[in-house]
């Protein structure tokens, strides 16, 4: 091994679809569906209809859909579209562990790569390097498999050395995207080595857009998605990337990490486990930091029966990445609604408010007339403890009554996990929730026929069906 990185190429480059095992299937089947309801309900979100008249002008074969619009792009320009909208409303899965959101950057690059390997575009492309075939569900599912392994795995060998500021999904999206694309265009492990090189030549991440409340925040996992497409198909093209990733004198740990790695989450039972059964699907349209404190608040709202006009004061307790995302004090900016979906005291009060937050309620017009919210927010400061953890629990919550009362509560599993799952019940009202919020209007009958095709996937012999249901 002469990169620390090697394990992970060859993993992605020779692993077999049918060694899935069962539990991962099941887990990328609703994390599949899952991304797809996020991508439709954010077809309409601010900044999409703009970008995609960028794209237009810059123009493009037609190879690739973009998702709610009824047309087709350039495979790159549709895995950039389709995943600014699975991101736009923040209700992408996300490994909390690692901090990574990666199916927003996967299922867009997997499903551009299947529609631009279509038999019928060869005619198209003048090399003789492209495996131009129909893509199975069964192949599409275990290449999602294994691109979340790759980027849940490397998020993890890193996350404690990053500085806050760094965003992991961008960091390890186009890796994930170039090894998941590599296993559809069958490249070598040669070819996959130079797919992982061309795709660190692409990886960005900085959550400034976030901190400044603006759209690039949404539209940075658009990047990955075409970053890594982009790497798998030049490298099957022959075109060459660094080899020396994690470990050369530019790699990773020396630009990133001040030289620090925990490697053994890039080998462990590797191939035997998948991180992939470790992501979680949200229940909320908003940061992931922010569950288990909304899990909090729902928690003290149901059991303690108390009025929400009642609270005088409360603390959130959050760990250093929570802090760093969520833990500044509510203001309304230039895009309300991103201020409001990163705020641990508007997302709480809104919580003891109305309940259950929905995606209706992080619009720009319901969190400027919702001064409700932000009054009960103002009575609440966020406080970082237990700073020697990495992920995004334990949260615990003190909230004080008027009365003098004090309740207190810790949250160390959050809804979504993989201890704490949503019901299949909750992921239909999700998904159904999802198609009411976007653009397109599916009737009753062609949902079900979606819902069905999500179901039987493991059967489909060509991806195209599914995709054209939509």
């Amino acid at each position: 091994m002469k990169d620390a990185i090697d394990p992970l190429v060859h993993h992605a480059a020779t692993f077999k679809p049918d060694g899935i095992p069962a539990d991962v299937l099941k887990t990328s089947k609703d994390l599949f569906q899952d991304t797809m309801g996020c991508i439709l309900s954010g077809s309409g979100a601010q900044g999409v209809r703009e970008l995609k008249e960028v794209v237009h002008f810059w123009g493009g074969n037609p190879q690739a859909t973009v998702f709610s619009h009824s047309d087709k792009t350039s495979a790159p320009s549709a895995a950039f579209l389709n995943s600014v909208m699975g991101h736009a409303n923040d209700y992408d899965d996300t490994h909390d562990p690692a901090l990574n959101h990666g199916c927003v950057t996967l299922v867009p690059a997997l499903l551009a790569a299947c529609e631009a390997l279509s038999p019928s575009l060869k005619r198209s492309f003048n090399g003789e390097s492209m495996p131009f075939r129909k893509i199975s569900g069964q192949e599409f599912l275990a290449a999602l498999a294994v691109g979340l392994d790759v980027s849940n795995r490397l998020g993890m060998a890193f996350i404690p050395y990053l500085h806050v500021g760094w965003l992991p999904t961008t960091l390890w999206g186009p890796f994930a995207c170039a090894a998941a694309c590599g296993r559809l265009l069958k490249l070598t492990v040669d070819k996959m080595h130079h797919a992982f090189g061309l795709a660190y030549s692409q990886i960005h991440a900085n959550r400034q857009g976030l901190a400044d409340g603006v759209l690039s925040k949404r539209i940075q996992p658009g990047f990955s998605a075409s970053a890594g497409l982009n790497a798998a198909f030049f490298a099957a093209n022959n075109l060459t990337g660094a080899q020396n990733i994690v470990d050369g004198i530019f790699g990773i740990k020396a630009l990133y990490s001040s030289g620090q790695i925990r490697d053994e989450y890039l080998t462990k039972d590797l191939g035997t486990f998948f991180e992939t059964i470790n992501v979680s699907i949200k229940p909320y349209p908003c940061c992931r930091c922010t569950h288990p404190v909304i899990d909090a608040a729902l928690e003290l709202r149901d059991k303690s029966g108390f009025d929400w006009k009642a609270i005088k004061s409360g603390t959130i307790f959050l760990v250093p990445q929570s802090m760093g995302q969520i833990g500044k004090p509510f203001q309304v900016r230039d895009n309300p609604t991103v201020d409001a979906q990163f705020s641990a005291q508007y997302t709480a009060a809104l919580t003891f408010i109305k309940g259950r937050p929905q995606l209706e309620d992080f619009t720009r017009q319901q969190v400027v007339s919702r001064h409700d919210v932000m009054d009960l927010a103002s009575r609440f400061d966020c406080v970082e403890f237990e700073k020697d953890q990495t992920g995004l629990v334990p949260v615990e919550m003190d909230v004080r009554l008027e009365n003098g009362q004090r309740m207190h509560i810790r949250i160390t599993e959050p809804k979504g996990s993989r201890n704490n799952p949503l019901t299949p019940e909750e992921l239909q009202a999700k998904f159904n929730n999802c198609l009411d919020n976007g653009i397109k209007n599916y009737s009753k009958e062609i949902r079900s026929r979606i819902l069905e095709g999500h179901d039987r996937i493991l059967e489909l012999e060509d991806m195209t069906e599914l995709i054209n249901l939509y």
